[in-house]
């Protein structure tokens, strides 16, 4: 169905134009049916589509709700019952920071989706990913915005309807900056700047009128999170020992008088302040009590969020936020649309989560959510498959339901260039931090794939609900056969399916490898090199051009999206682990053909009943390599 659009209030005419553009079905055209706005004064009204002769009015409130109902009559909907967001503010926050620095267009495309699903702010993670006057090195090599690179995103949010806001590093999470000489005498330890010291608040001071000269919005997210080590460093060496507390107050106390000396509102992380106050030093610890003396110290024009893409019980939620109101008022809260440590959007951790939070919040009355989709690892992930979480996300959140999945296929056709949610769902449900483990683990070592098929209970990382190895291959083989199907859009919108194919065959690949190296190692030494022969080497072979399939596709994906810095760091990882996928072919060539009597990795796993039990994290640096060097 076609609209002409008409009566249009001033404030939509922007956001209809973009949109007009992107969407054929906002063009008019023979027959096309009359599209009418009116505004309601009333805030807190719901919105509703009415029919009004021979075509339809939106009635609305906000622009937000206008636009959400407009995505769903683009998608063939007949909304019948009024609907209204019980949050005032439903955001995204997209980290710029972890390799992946959106290209300008991209980013403004990744707007316009986010105001047809009706959110009203994104946020611009950026730690060091931006210019500051009369520091060539900060962000160098980065990808870093310009003023007007941020600018012209502004410019185009604040024709969406939606609100630009930055989020900042101001104290952790700066190592990127701290590897260059320069900024060295800044840093307390770590990636934690030296708090108390005029010459990092003289550069926080470039940071903050960057973005105060820059965009529309008057508040500024400080982070603040995270800086466990805060005052063990340099700090301790130039004031002596200080309280963390004590440490965190002071420099927060300096910030907002910057803050208010330009005119902004600053938001932070509330970890820090939990983590001081808990004997356990941990930041979801119900019993941790800020002193009130002290939490009255924190100052007014600092809003606090509460942060949490873990717990699935919206009691806990709750408690949280009664937590934080006790200690500074209402609070603003950030869940999830995983995308952090995976290649593809994560829907599984998602859906346990958010379901969770959301109904907490709504509980709680709290009236600001947003949901963040970090890129921890190296921003590896392709962020179009996310729009299925966050459209996953936004109807809940309007709703207080867990979603249709039948009306949310035909709207993500119809809003993603024919993309297929229940495709970017299906590989969803298996895509977390466990797959990239797979690709980075050494193929003759095995230190992570061969434990499926030793221990096929062996939970799955990140999934919260006790699935298990076992569950993981079916799980993408089940996926592979739905992306087989799936309809390939164009630039890859609402998701690669080229790059989600790829992804697929590598892990399956790769499983099956570490399937059959295990398996002939589990025979006695004399039917090794017959079971090599029969299935190992032909598993070799076929990881080999998978992993080619993958790093091409990754590849596409990355520059299609993103500036080319950064990519460089998953392209080594990538490149590494096919060329030891060659390697293996190699080894194994030489040990069916007797020129090596038995190959070395194997037979430490088998010493072990092939269950490594590595120690520490699982991360890439633990798990392509025996020795632990980078």
């Amino acid at each position: 169905m076609n609209f002409r659009l008409k009566s249009v209030p001033a404030e939509l005419k922007p956001a209809l134009k973009i949109l007009a553009k992107r969407y054929p079905a906002l063009a008019g055209g023979e027959g096309a049916v009359p599209l009418s706005f009116e505004k309601i004064p009333d805030p807190a009204a719901p919105a509703s589509v009415v029919p009004f002769g021979a075509g339809k009015t939106i009635c609305y409130a906000r622009r937000c709700d206008a636009l959400r109902l407009v995505g769903r009559l683009i998608a063939g909907e007949n909304p019948a019952a009024p609907e209204r967001n019980p949050f005032d503010r439903l955001g995204v926050m997209i980290d710029l920071s972890r390799n992946a620095v959106m290209k300008v267009d991209y980013a403004k495309s990744y707007l316009e989706r986010l105001a047809i699903l009706g959110y009203d702010y994104a946020m611009l993670y950026t730690e060091d990913v931006y210019e500051l006057p009369g520091e060539p090195y900060f962000g160098m090599l980065r990808g870093r915005l310009t003023a007007a690179d941020v600018r012209a995103l502004d410019d185009h949010a604040a024709a969406l309807g939606i609100e630009l806001v930055p989020c900042l590093e101001t104290l952790g999470h700066l190592e990127q900056l701290f590897r260059w000489a320069a900024y060295e005498p800044l840093r307390d330890i770590d990636g934690i700047i030296l708090a108390w010291e005029e010459k990092s608040y003289a550069l926080i001071e470039k940071m903050l009128r960057f973005w105060r000269g820059n965009v529309r919005s008057r508040t500024i997210h400080l982070g603040l999170d995270e800086a466990w080590k805060l005052g063990q460093g340099a700090f301790r060496k130039r004031f002596g020992e200080q309280k963390v507390f004590d440490i965190m107050l002071r420099h927060v106390e300096r910030l907002s008088a910057m803050c208010r000396e330009l005119g902004v509102e600053a938001a932070m992380w509330s970890d820090m302040w939990f983590r001081a106050g808990s004997k356990r030093g941990e930041y979801y610890d119900l019993e941790a009590e800020c002193p009130p003396a002290l939490a009255a110290k924190i100052p007014d024009n600092v809003r606090l969020c509460y942060w949490d893409y873990y717990h699935k019980d919206p009691a806990f939620y709750e408690k949280m936020i009664a937590k934080h109101r006790a200690m500074h008022g209402d609070p603003f809260m950030a869940g999830g649309v995983w995308t952090w440590g995976t290649f593809w959007y994560a829907h599984r951790i998602t859906r346990a989560a958010t379901l969770a939070c959301v109904e907490g919040c709504r509980r709680a009355g709290l009236k600001d959510v947003l949901f963040t989709m970090w890129g921890d690892d190296g921003g590896f992930c392709d962020f179009e498959s996310a729009f299925a979480g966050l459209m996953w996300a936004s109807e809940l959140a309007v709703t207080g339901a867990a979603p249709d999945e039948k009306v949310l296929e035909k709207r993500y056709a119809a809003l993603f260039g024919g993309a297929s949610w229940k495709a970017v769902a299906a590989l969803g449900e298996w895509a977390d931090g466990e797959l990239p483990e797979l690709l980075w683990d050494d193929p003759i070592m095995n230190l992570r794939a061969g434990v499926r098929r030793r221990e096929a209970g062996y939970e799955v990382y990140n999934t919260l609900d006790g699935a298990t190895h076992g569950d993981l291959e079916a799980g993408l083989r089940k996926a592979a056969r739905v992306l087989a199907r799936a309809p390939v859009t164009k630039g890859g919108e609402g998701g690669s399916v080229p790059f989600a194919r790829a992804l697929c065959g590598a892990v399956l690949a790769r499983i099956e490898l570490a399937e059959a190296l295990f398996g002939a190692w589990s025979l006695p030494k004399g039917r090794r090199r017959a079971a090599v022969k029969a299935k190992a080497l032909p598993a070799a072979r076929r990881n080999v051009r998978a992993m080619e399939a993958f790093e091409a596709e990754f590849r596409a994906m990355w520059m299609s999206h993103n500036r080319p810095q950064g990519m460089e760091t998953t392209q080594i990882r990538l490149a590494g682990a096919a060329e030891r996928a060659a390697e293996c072919v190699r080894r194994l060539l030489d040990y069916t053909a007797g020129r090596a009597d038995t190959i070395p990795e194997l037979d430490d796993m088998a010493r072990v009943d092939f269950k490594p039990e590595l120690a520490g994290p699982r991360n890439w640096a633990r798990v392509a390599h025996a020795t632990v060097i980078a």
